[in-house]
């Protein structure tokens, strides 16, 4: 919440906010308890059930559409903020996404793409991750799950291992974002890693943070 503070417009206080991606709607929540009007779009029907189910049960307002985030089915200027979290890394044609994204908010809005790199491609980072990974496998040989993905699917995802600021500000800079400011949220990730085994505690910590842009 108080990274939001730093880059919400103060008028009005109450906005009209789309989360892409948003999965089961983690940050749409936050929104919506600042007294926001929240959507959440993304193409999992699963994981939308299970963000309604928690809305109904917390007794919140959050609508919930299913939609590519790459081409959001909403009308032009309809937003006064876009959102997204662990998303841009994943989608193929990053620079038409926040294209599209532009199109649907209004003038003086904003996009806010919360990012990051956890693997620089680095023969450290490789190391770091190789041991912790073989650790986990010793220590907990049925417990430590390991997320690959096929040399296909990496194919299509020119950000496999996170994008970084000067990248990210690069592709708002190309839609035409204006004010562009990055918030630091490293300190995220040091207070989760508090609680992670310490065999996990050894991969790279990376990078963390908030960029926005404004569309003039």
């Amino acid at each position: 919440v108080t990274a939001f503070s730093h880059v919400l417009p103060l008028q009005p206080s109450h906005l009209k906010i789309l989360d892409v991606g948003c999965g089961t709607g983690a940050i749409g929540f936050i929104f919506a308890e600042m007294g926001h009007t929240v959507t959440g779009l993304d193409l999992s029907e699963q994981m939308m059930e299970i963000g309604r189910q928690k809305a109904t049960d917390r007794g919140i307002d959050l609508r919930f559409v299913s939609g590519d985030a790459e081409h959001p089915p909403f009308p032009d200027n309809e937003f006064d903020i876009v959102v997204s979290r662990h998303l841009l890394w994943t989608l193929p044609h990053s620079d038409g996404s926040l294209l599209s994204w532009k199109r649907i908010l209004k003038t003086g809005g904003k996009v806010l793409v919360i990012g990051g790199v956890w693997n620089d491609g680095t023969k450290k980072s490789h190391v770091l991750k190789v041991i912790s990974s073989t650790l986990g496998n010793i220590i907990h040989p049925s417990g430590t799950e390991r997320l690959t993905y096929s040399s296909e699917l990496q194919s299509h995802l020119p950000h496999i291992g996170g994008i970084s600021q000067i990248e990210a500000r690069s592709y708002l800079r190309k839609a035409g974002f204006k004010d562009i400011s990055v918030v630091n949220l490293i300190h995220i990730r040091e207070d989760q890693r508090k609680r992670l085994p310490w065999y996990q505690k050894i991969n790279p910590l990376g990078t963390y943070y908030l960029i926005s842009g404004t569309k003039s």
